[in-house]
């Protein structure tokens, strides 16, 4: 059943789950998908993620999978808090908490940092898509407004909206990062439907010219995974990885493991992923540099 979603909460607005009978205090609306609203909630001291499901049966669908990820011994550990309902105005509707990660979207976090943070960030993204396959789904509906890049390049999905087991149809997605769009493969839940997804992202986040918009606007008949090729084999930004991305978009993964395996490895030749560690070594040199100035100093002064 799908439920009529012309629910809104305000700040201040608080919720009380039907079941579990805990409270939330809304402080601000995060985002609004395909499938639910999502809510920055406090209860008590902490501040958690509050998704609203428009559907009953695909919001029950992720809170599944989000139980079996929370349960793992991956970064995915303690991501889901509780489900439960809130009862507002006589209907009844079905909510999720998760962990609430502060960061920024995608597009942002490169417009700020440049593109060269493209190889970090795909490292990883490549990460954190192994560790969901590991556990048995595949994300299904990656894209750059379903994830968050923190300050150093980290990532986090945030929307599982579309997670769906491996081996089950994909039953979320977007049309642009979908390899049945391209004609590149099945709707099937796989790590190689997830690894299409990802090299399509790559493409899109840095394309300066817009080719990739162009070309997704294509009529089917003209539409084609070797279109994507094309494209890669002109993006100097990725021309490091473009073997490991070419693989990706033409299916010749068999897991994750080895994609993050192939970026790592050519990512590390090229030296842009050390962004983070060059950031963290730069306070050192200094902090080092400037202990051996006040050491000076005070030598200076205790025999003056």
């Amino acid at each position: 059943m799908t439920i009529s979603f012309e629910l809104s909460f305000s700040p201040g607005t608080v919720i009380v789950g039907k079941w579990n009978q805990n409270t939330y205090q809304v402080e601000r609306l995060l985002g609004e998908g395909a499938n639910g609203k999502v809510y920055l909630v406090r209860r008590g001291k902490k501040q958690y993620a509050m998704k609203l499901g428009f559907d009953v049966v695909d919001h029950q669908s992720e809170v599944n999978a989000l139980k079996v990820l929370s349960r793992s011994s991956t970064s995915f550990q303690h991501v889901w808090i509780e489900a439960d309902d809130v009862e507002w105005n006589g209907i009844e509707y079905p909510f999720s908490v998760m962990r609430y990660i502060k960061g920024r979207s995608l597009t942002d976090f490169l417009r700020s940092k440049g593109l060269d943070w493209t190889y970090l960030i795909g490292l990883n993204l490549l990460r954190k898509l192994e560790e969901l396959h590991a556990s048995g789904y595949a994300f299904c509906d990656l894209k750059a407004e379903n994830m968050l890049v923190t300050e150093y390049g980290e990532v986090e999905l945030i929307d599982f909206g579309g997670a769906t087991a491996k081996g089950r149809s994909v039953k979320q997605f977007t049309e642009v990062f979908d390899r049945g769009y391209w004609g590149a493969g099945s709707r099937t839940a796989d790590d190689g439907y997830d690894l299409f997804s990802f090299a399509a992202l790559m493409l899109s986040v840095t394309d300066r010219e817009r080719k990739f918009v162009q070309a997704a606007g294509m009529l089917p008949q003209n539409r084609s995974v070797e279109t994507l090729l094309e494209m890669l084999g002109h993006n100097r930004q990725l021309r490091a990885v473009e073997p490991v991305l070419r693989k990706a978009l033409t299916g010749r993964y068999t897991t994750s493991k080895q994609a993050l395996a192939d970026w790592r490895a050519r990512s590390l030749q090229s030296g842009r992923p050390v962004r983070k560690q060059a950031v963290k070594g730069s306070w050192i040199t200094l902090c080092f540099a400037a202990s051996i100035v006040l050491f000076a100093a005070a030598l200076y002064y205790s025999f003056m």
